[in-house]
């Protein structure tokens, strides 16, 4: 059994931060997968309606350009989140594990 007592304070704090910081850094990169996924489906279904059957004339995508335009501005908020999570830590590694 391990002997927290013999654990520095300030270190099991920056431990706790360090692992917090890290499950919000995961979390943020399996968002931007997410993300990924949704701007492929709507180039799929661009490309789909751009290509009827039968020499029909296609259909607007206007709405799946939005969308993806959408999903564009919330994978740039996501990389940044991502960025700031990875740099803070990074900062608290070396404070965690001392």
């Amino acid at each position: 059994m391990l002997d927290l007592d013999t654990i520095d304070a300030s270190v099991l704090l920056f431990r706790g931060q360090y692992a917090t910081v890290r499950g919000a850094h995961e979390d943020e990169k399996k968002r931007l997968s997410i993300l990924c996924g949704r701007l492929q489906s709507d180039a799929t279904m661009v490309l789909r309606r751009m290509q009827p059957d039968n020499d029909d004339v296609p259909e607007s995508v206007d709405e799946l350009i939005a969308s993806a335009r959408k999903t564009l501005d919330d994978m740039q908020s996501c990389v940044t989140q991502i960025e700031s999570l990875a740099k803070q830590r990074a900062e608290l590694k070396p404070l965690a594990w001392r």
